[in-house]
């Protein structure tokens, strides 16, 4: 027999056949009948995290209710509850029996018990057949296992509260009752010590909030007790210090923040762990101007301003909420906050985000300008229970600005049954990579990762790996100021066909030589400049997800792929973000060795170390970084980074040294280190001074002509 995910099959009828007298065991044996139980329960429950009362009353007359409404309309017909015919993974989410939950919902909502008696019906009837279905996963039960007595308790646990004194009939209530505590027992004996991954967190996190609403229940504190240690492991072992999950999803660290949220609305100490603040801070970093996080590794779209306003409640930090009002309607704020205390949000305060963010363990470095920016990929392959939600790619990336993604990848898929799940989905083909021989990425990638270069004006990310057999290098240059662009570096060698490959939600065009354009009719768009040499180009079409920030959705749509085919692994890529529906004028060019961009009067000489702009033929400004010499403008005597700014005719240097270092400057004035006046060699128009010591240090006083 094939080994399975979880332990050998410990299912017994303690779990999936509690009688009437089992059940009242369970509860210390308080009532002689069902009746009677009901009675005894509704006087010990306790509310659950997320009351349901409050969450539709905030609800009301909004999009929400509607869409509550729309959920429950199948019940009304009839439900086939055995999920046959929904393939292999979808059949164990049917029997998450998210479908059925919004029965309950609608009955609130309306008090129309035609609601109430279908949720009856169909939980009666699923309790009737759930044993005989047989899931498709080896060694995997489609009912009893940990994402299925999760959901399921996370669905049903909040109806006790209501369900408890409705008209509901005691048989359909003990058997939710029983399905809840039966689902407690199998995962208290499945996770009985620490395993990495979202599954065993999650079911730990429920575990907690049944024996918090039932603490009558004879194994409550049992049960509470092994909760309360597996969260703690996972917060340690299995959320990184950067505050990212351990399968670097965004999708799925933001279920595992979910379930976190709700233990930490039970138990304070979760909400006092420092990684649970961290992890709300790492969808801080990950979020774009659109106000969503990009589907990296399996992940959906996710929308994360609803959890960061539970989240500036649970710390008790108003800044993350005025982070996440800006994507949020009163209406929908309101139902975020319904299950808190009234709080005065005047003069809240937000959350400015950094130009530049490194997670170094989750493996994402985010640059940022403006309106554009890009998160890079660089973090290991993660194992998980069934299969690595992890994609075959490294060193990847994806571009957003004007709240739309520009430069995208192939995600999620709709479903892990999708029969292209393995070839686009998580092939190295659905993203913004390097291929070599067509070949998938191993799982063995050897990323190392420069320090991160940011001289203000530019940040320059560079990285290496061995995925493919070969090592590749890439190297991601951000040039902030407007026109804001990027230009990515791509070096590998030896006998091989490699092939670059890029991807939009619009239409690749061909605008002129290895020029192509991707734009919506009104923008934004993507201008795509392939300076590498010649190449086989060939467009391709898969299928995304693509967010829409009006409504806060994401819809499977095209995908249009263009790539660049050498027998060289060389690629140098100009991508240039444009916010209405056609490019500026731009031309690019090499010359000495540098990349000459134009774009309009503005003109950059982009060398493997500097960047150099002038505008109407005068300079802007010059950066360099690990450099000793900036031409005509400064020379070193060991490697230091430098930006020089020029405004109203002068000069001014900002300069990084690791030590002593000294330094020419192209003036004869009398110049200023750090604001002081300094006593400086000149000589046929250089000054001479050095930097004492490590640090950074600024030159001024410098005219420029």
């Amino acid at each position: 027999m094939s080994k399975g995910p979880e332990k050998p099959r410990h299912i017994d009828g303690r779990i999936n056949r509690i009688g009437t007298d089992d059940l009242i065991k369970a509860f210390g044996s308080p009532a002689t009948d069902l009746a009677g139980l009901r009675a005894f329960v509704a006087g010990e429950l306790r509310r659950p995290a997320w009351p349901l009362p409050e969450w539709v009353d905030a609800i009301r007359s909004t999009p929400a209710a509607d869409a509550v409404l729309a959920a429950a309309a199948p019940l009304l017909e009839g439900v086939e509850v055995t999920g046959l015919g929904r393939g292999r993974s979808q059949l164990y989410g049917f029997h998450y029996l998210g479908w059925l939950v919004p029965g309950v919902h609608a009955w609130l909502l309306t008090g129309d018990e035609r609601y109430l008696q279908a949720f009856e019906r169909h939980l009666d009837d699923w309790v009737e057949h759930r044993d005989s279905v047989t899931g498709e996963w080896p060694g995997l039960d489609a009912i009893w296992y940990s994402l299925g007595t999760w959901a399921r308790c996370r669905s049903l646990l909040p109806t006790l509260e209501v369900l408890t004194t409705s008209p509901l009939s005691d048989c359909v209530w003990g058997r939710l009752v029983a399905t809840l505590v039966g689902g407690a027992r199998w995962a208290y004996d499945e996770h009985d010590v620490f395993r990495h991954g979202n599954w065993q967190l999650v079911c730990a996190t429920e575990l907690l909030q049944l024996s918090a609403v039932l603490p009558s229940l004879v194994e409550s504190a049992a049960w509470a007790e092994r909760a309360r240690q597996r969260i703690e492991e996972h917060l340690v072992l299995d959320i990184y210090p950067d505050g990212g999950h351990y399968e670097r999803s965004p999708g799925y660290h933001r279920m595992v923040l979910t379930a976190l949220q709700t233990a930490a609305r039970i138990d304070p100490a979760v909400a006092g762990h420092p990684r649970f603040a961290a992890m709300h801070h790492w969808m801080v970093e990950l979020v774009s101007s659109g106000g969503w996080l990009p589907h990296l590794q399996d992940s959906g779209i996710e929308w994360p301003a609803a959890s960061l306003v539970r989240g500036s409640y649970l710390l008790d930090d108003p800044a993350l909420a005025g982070f996440a009002a800006q994507w949020l309607s009163p209406e929908e704020f309101a139902v975020e906050a319904a299950s808190f205390p009234v709080r005065d949000t005047t003069g809240t305060p937000s959350i400015q985000l950094p130009r530049a963010t490194v997670l170094p363990e989750s493996g994402y470095t985010i640059l940022r300008s403006d309106e554009l920016r890009a998160v890079i990929n660089h973090g290991p392959h993660i194992e998980h229970e069934l299969e690595s939600h992890s994609h075959r790619a490294v060193l990847d990336l994806v571009l957003d600005g004007w709240q739309q993604p520009l430069l995208w990848e192939a995600g999620g898929p709709p479903s892990y049954d999708d029969p292209e799940y393995l070839t686009w989905f998580q092939s190295g083909r659905g993203h913004n990579t390097v291929l070599i021989d067509g070949r998938e990425l191993s799982t063995d990638r050897g990323v190392a990762v420069d320090p991160l270069v940011d001289t203000g004006v530019v940040a320059v990310f560079s990285g290496r790996h061995h995925g493919n057999g070969v090592p590749q290098a890439r190297t991601i240059a951000m040039v902030r100021e407007e026109p804001a662009y990027v230009v990515v570096t791509d070096e590998a060698t030896g006998p091989h066909t490699f092939r670059s490959f890029w991807h939009a939600v619009h239409p690749w065009r061909e605008v002129g030589p290895s020029t192509y354009d991707a734009s919506a009719d009104d923008g934004p768009g993507l201008l795509l400049i392939e300076v590498g040499g010649p190449a086989n180009v060939e467009r391709g079409e898969g299928v995304a997800r693509r967010p829409f920030p009006d409504r806060k959705a994401a819809e499977y749509g095209p995908l249009y792929t263009l790539s660049f085919g050498r027998s060289r692994g060389d690629f140098r890529t100009v991508l240039m973000p444009h916010a209405g529906g056609r490019p500026d004028q731009v031309s690019v060019d090499h010359l000495g060795g540098e990349l000459v961009v134009a774009i309009g009067e503005t003109v950059d000489r982009v060398g493997e170390s500097t960047w150099t702009r002038t505008v109407d033929g005068k300079l802007s400004w010059a950066t360099g970084w690990k450099v000793t010499e900036l031409p005509e403008l400064l020379r070193a005597t060991d490697e230091v980074d430098v930006l020089v700014a020029v405004s109203d005719g002068a000069m001014r240097f900002e300069i990084t040294c690791a030590g002593r270092c000294g330094l020419w400057v192209r003036a004869a004035d009398e110049i200023r280190l750090n604001d002081m006046a300094i006593d400086a060699a000149h000589e046929e128009g250089w000054t001479h001074l050095t930097l004492p010591y490590a640090g950074s240090w600024t030159v001024a006083g410098i005219r420029h002509e």
